[in-house]
């Protein structure tokens, strides 16, 4: 006998088409919330933008949560929430400060100086004038912004490799530069407290433009021959204004500014020789390749502070921490294989390492020896010395300097004591050939 199937009750439609909904708005939220992730705007939403006296504050309204991305000069970011949380209101700040143009540009500055009769000159490759800078901040304090640093200051904590004086950035496209124009302090720059102040400048004759505003600017490149830092391919390591953290961007001839990297790491540093940026983002370090956009080594719990290729092709890092042994402060180095983690260097106590393409010398301040090893690992010479401190001042030696290199030898200045006596006469020059070692 035929029967009728069961027809569905009201009540389990009524459900299963909650459950439908429900389903679909999940994958919804899912896909917007990855697309928020990537800063993208939401799909199926509706798009509207609230002016402000001092920018604007794009919204994406979907079902039941809202993206807003906020660029105005009193807060910069991007939120995704709740659609009954309210939008962020503060206070409008004013637009980036005007270059005055009410002065005079002396004749006289005939050795092209940066900075003459307070005013900040800029010149092109031919030494031609291209326009001035009248300090906002000061009377006279203001100068062409030099590299900075932040906390693990990476670029000059190897003391063979550290620079005497920062290097000053030059001009971009000769049409921009980049200004330090900080408050006048009672602190230097690299005290705790200390405010930095640099601006991107578009440069004219007088009374140019200030296009952006930064807490600190990082060297990339450096021309020996100019004299000058630049960033890599026009892109320039900043500090965020607002949340004190840092970026990649890059400046295109028209004066636009495209973010390269977001605002959010704790330290970015470039490397020149290999063209790879050292990144660290919430504690973790690792070693990103920015013309392939892809990270090529694992993430690290300790800072990076080198990065470099063997004769091999091989890459390695060098990581350290910092550390205090008794009435000893010593930065503790080792050295990885850059893409698997593997382990090349790793003893005890070694407060210094060079690294060439066909070896890597350490200096362990347990017994005052440095190591000589190849890439196999094998110690092909060691360099008895006086004592193990690199870490030098005014009234100290270090261990031992570099004084000539070539493609197949090394001659160092060996100190005779920790004190300074007369540093033309402290020290004696031994020679490592290794021309030989890898035959």
């Amino acid at each position: 006998m035929y029967q009728e199937p069961n027809k569905l009750s009201s009540k389990k439609k009524i459900e299963i088409t909650v459950l439908i909904i429900a389903i679909l708005w999940g994958l919804l939220f899912i896909v917007n919330y990855l697309r928020y992730t990537d800063s993208k705007p939401l799909i199926l939403a509706l798009h509207t933008t609230k002016e402000y006296e001092d920018g604007n504050v794009e919204e994406y309204i979907s079902f039941g949560y809202v993206y807003r991305r906020y660029s105005r000069n009193s807060y910069r970011g991007e939120e995704f929430v709740p659609f009954w949380v309210k939008r962020k209101n503060p206070e409008p700040q004013p637009d980036l400060p005007t270059v005055p143009d009410d002065y005079e540009v002396p004749e006289d500055n005939y050795g092209h100086d940066d900075k003459h009769r307070g005013l900040l000159y800029y010149y092109d490759s031919h030494f031609d004038l291209i326009g001035t800078y009248k300090c906002i901040n000061s009377e006279r304090d203001c100068n062409k912004a030099f590299g900075g640093y932040d906390k693990y200051n990476i670029i000059n904590k190897d003391p063979l490799t550290a620079l005497e004086k920062q290097h000053t950035m030059g001009n971009i496209y000769d049409k921009y530069a980049f200004v330090d124009d900080s408050e006048p302090q009672d602190k230097a720059y690299g005290q705790e407290g200390y405010v930095r102040t640099i601006y991107l400048y578009e440069i004219a004759e007088k009374g140019g433009k200030i296009l952006a505003k930064y807490a600190d600017i990082k060297d990339s490149t450096y021309d020996p021959d100019l004299e000058k830092s630049n960033g890599d391919n026009n892109q320039f390591i900043v500090k965020s204004m607002d949340n004190h953290k840092w970026g990649l961007i890059h400046i295109k001839e028209n004066g636009e500014i495209e973010e390269v990297f977001p605002f959010e790491y704790e330290s970015i540093n470039y490397d020149e020789d290999t063209k790879y940026y050292i990144l660290c983002k919430n504690d973790v370090w690792y070693v990103y390749d920015l013309n392939h956009n892809k990270k090529v080594s694992v993430d690290m719990p300790d800072p990076i502070y080198d990065v470099w290729r063997n004769n091999n092709l091989t890459y390695y890092i060098k990581t350290g921490r910092d550390r205090v042994v008794g009435e000893e402060e010593f930065t503790d180095y080792k050295v990885y294989r850059m893409e698997d983690g593997r382990e090349f260097l790793n003893i005890e106590r070694v407060n210094q390492v060079i690294e060439r393409g066909n070896f890597v010398a350490y200096l362990t301040s347990k017994d005052s020896i440095l190591h000589f090893v190849d890439y196999s690992g094998e110690e092909k010479y060691k360099l008895q010395l006086k004592f193990p401190q690199m870490y030098h001042s005014t009234i100290t030696n270090p261990a031992f300097k570099i004084s000539r290199e070539s493609e197949t030898s090394i001659t160092l200045c060996i100190y005779k004591q920790r004190d300074v006596v007369d540093r033309s006469e402290d020290c004696e020059n031994e020679t490592i050939n290794y021309k030989t070692w890898n035959q």
